[in-house]
């Protein structure tokens, strides 16, 4: 960085510094001796006193640049995680808010950041538990096992990197120094203080304007250090709160519990009855009778997996699992079409709540709206009360368009972006009325058409859509099986009790 944009960038700071040391450099060139016999020593002071008063408002630009400049630079660092629900995305917003108000420390102290981590933790804890009287507490004892794991072996790798000699320090050689600490400790620190208040007597009893001087620029000089030193220890003390910030969030809503393992674990309950390698994403397909849902599990799977007819046929929820190739591996949903039945809208919410991504089924050629919207807003209802999970999104299948008019014309493929022909355009109108009428996105809606015996349409567009929404739709499966793990499993219980049984009738068998 040349002269010139360091003076561009940092002429608040270099202004105060020369403000706070131009009078004592004076005082150096013109000599103590000269300004008392000269008289001039109450135009010195006079003159530190405006320089001094000048300083007042530099300080405070100096302040609120740092500031700026640390929220610039860790504008990555303060940006939410986004993987985090609607309650994590608060609590970070009240980890900002304390970042915003805290002022830099000084460092030198333990307890100003012991107060400041309580704070921060309290802050969280009260948004996930805002009910518990001891939010603080409401964590699992494995989960504080794993941050004292993670915090142990964080605190490793820094003390082999910065400490010299770090290896040949032994725990004999700690429980010495304390004890010396503990023993000399407060008669050495007093015995600094006596020594250096007597050395300050004596200078002050020996020549009093030069011990005047000194002390006075002694103040100076540290107000200066501090303000200089405002930049770094505001950019460090950010730094400190929105780490804190970040891993008490991880600790609150159960993160750190959500090993490799667990995962796994909660993966193969999720799996019950469906063979295959785990962690598929599970996209569930709701829509209204004879919509074309099992047509649409038929073609996305390109063989014959449901039975397809002018009835309804199927009865209740079934799972299968797609894998083919250029595709992702996915888990198919395909449910009975709702109807007015209180059964049917506690099913749509039990398998929503188990869904990484609902694809939507519905007819173009169906003009009764209603009951599709009626269930979409039921389940955006169920969506906007999880705040502890992310919602699934929502992906429209619009199928039949092989059967809008002019009926007789079939020749795909269609360009419905800029329609030209008469089937495109009412491709084009189905779409825009289905987005109106359900109150979707219209880049959301894909037609499909699976007319008998030809060649399907338009299912790499669907394809296409689910790989856009694939990366939310992980995140979603991820806060799912989190929030799943978070309860009692009994084949856990039962594996822990059979290993500790054991342990206590070896340890019998051994006395």
């Amino acid at each position: 960085m040349s002269f010139g944009t360091s003076l561009r960038r940092y002429w608040p700071e270099m202004l105060l510094f020369l403000t706070v040391a131009l009078p004592w450099l004076s005082l150096l060139a013109l000599g103590i001796v000269w300004l008392w016999q000269g008289g001039h020593v109450w135009v010195w002071a006079i003159a530190a006193t405006i320089l001094g008063l000048a300083a007042w408002p530099l300080s405070r630009s100096v302040r609120r640049r740092a500031d700026t400049e640390a929220r610039l630079a860790l504008g990555d660092l303060a940006e939410p995680s986004r993987g985090w629900n609607a309650v994590e995305r608060q609590a970070w917003a009240d980890v900002l808010a304390i970042a915003d108000a805290t002022a830099p420390f000084a460092f030198t102290e333990m307890e100003p950041l012991a107060a400041s981590a309580r704070d921060i933790v309290e802050a969280v804890a009260c948004r996930f538990h805002p009910e518990a009287h001891t939010a603080w507490a409401q964590f699992s004892l494995p989960e504080f096992l794993l941050l004292a794991e993670r915090l142990c072996r964080d605190v490793r790798r820094e003390a082999l990197r910065h400490i010299p000699a770090v290896r040949a320090i032994r725990l004999s050689h700690l429980l010495w120094v304390r004890r010396q600490k503990e023993r000399y400790g407060a008669v050495a620190q007093t015995g600094w203080h006596i020594g250096f208040g007597l050395w300050r007597v004596i200078r002050a009893a020996l020549n009093p304007l030069q011990a005047a001087g000194q002390e006075t620029s002694s103040l100076f000089m540290e107000r200066s250090a501090r303000v200089l030193s405002y930049r770094l220890r505001a950019h460090a003390t950010r730094l400190l709160v929105l780490e804190i910030g970040r891993a008490a969030i991880d600790l609150y809503a159960g993160r750190l519990a959500l090993s490799e393992d667990d995962l796994r674990a909660a993966r193969e309950r999720d799996l019950t009855g469906i063979a295959g390698p785990p962690a598929p994403v599970r996209i569930v397909l709701i829509g209204q009778v004879n919509a074309g849902k099992s047509s649409l599990v038929n073609a996305l799977a390109q063989e014959i997996r449901c039975a397809v007819g002018p009835l309804p046929t199927t009865s209740s929820a079934a799972e299968y699992l797609l894998e083919s190739d250029g595709h992702p591996a996915v888990l198919l949903v395909d449910m009975p079409g709702f109807d007015d039945r209180p059964e049917s809208a506690s099913e749509l919410r039990t398998q929503a709540g188990r869904a990484d991504l609902i694809m939507w089924v519905a007819s173009a050629t169906q003009p009764a709206r209603g009951p599709d919207r009626q269930r979409l807003d039921d389940f955006r209802a169920w969506a906007g009360a999880q705040l502890a999970r992310r919602p699934p999104p929502v992906v429209l299948a619009l199928t039949h368009i092989d059967e809008l008019r002019p009926a007789a014309e079939w020749t795909p493929p269609y360009d419905i972006a800029a329609p030209t022909g008469p089937k495109a355009r009412a491709i084009r109108a189905a779409v825009d009325a289905a987005a109106r009428a359900l109150g979707l996105r219209a880049d959301a809606i894909v037609p499909v058409g699976m007319p008998p015996g030809r060649e399907c349409y338009n299912l790499d567009a669907l394809w296409a859509r689910i790989a856009v929404e694939l990366d939310e739709a992980k995140l979603v499966q991820l806060d799912r099986l989190r929030v799943g793990q978070q309860g009692l499993s009994l084949r856990e219980i039962a594996d822990q009790l059979g290993h500790a049984g054991r342990t206590i009738i070896r340890g019998i068998v051994k006395a």
